[in-house]
């Protein structure tokens, strides 16, 4: 089954890498059935032929990430166009214009093309992104 099987990214040892396929590698202690016969399998058929020990590892939270441009050590520049396009508030919320207003608005109600006008907060997966292209605002995005 190949929900039971486990495939590593990984071989522990070079000197035991049987194939590899896509983005897995089958090592050659792990293989039921004979090398042969696994080159010439499907994608499917081989990971459910690799019987890897199911070992729990504890799940590690993955760190926001933020935009970094240039080297390190090196001067953070404004984006332009980032700047343009969002506007900090004095409590440190990240605004955005809606899409959807520029043109083709003959078909559109009045109440639509009203709200589409407004300004939206960013959502927070995103802030990190603007904290990264925006190094020097006034106010802290939060």
């Amino acid at each position: 089954d190949s929900s039971s099987a486990r495939v590593s990214t990984r071989a522990s040892q070079p000197s035991q890498t049987l194939g590899t396929m896509a983005s897995f590698v089958m090592s050659a202690s792990a293989v039921k059935a004979p090398a042969a016969k696994v080159s010439g399998l499907g994608f499917r058929k081989a990971v459910s032929a690799v019987a890897m020990p199911v070992q729990s590892k504890p799940v590690q939270a993955r760190a926001a990430f933020s935009v970094v441009c240039g080297k390190p050590g090196a001067k953070a520049k404004t984006n332009k166009s980032a700047a343009k396009r969002f506007k900090i508030t004095a409590s440190g919320k990240v605004l955005h214009r809606r899409p959807g207003k520029q043109h083709l608005n003959g078909h559109k109600s009045t109440e639509r093309k009203t709200r589409l006008g407004k300004e939206r907060q960013l959502g927070r997966e995103q802030l990190p992104l603007v904290k990264g292209l925006l190094p020097y605002s006034r106010k802290k995005i939060r």
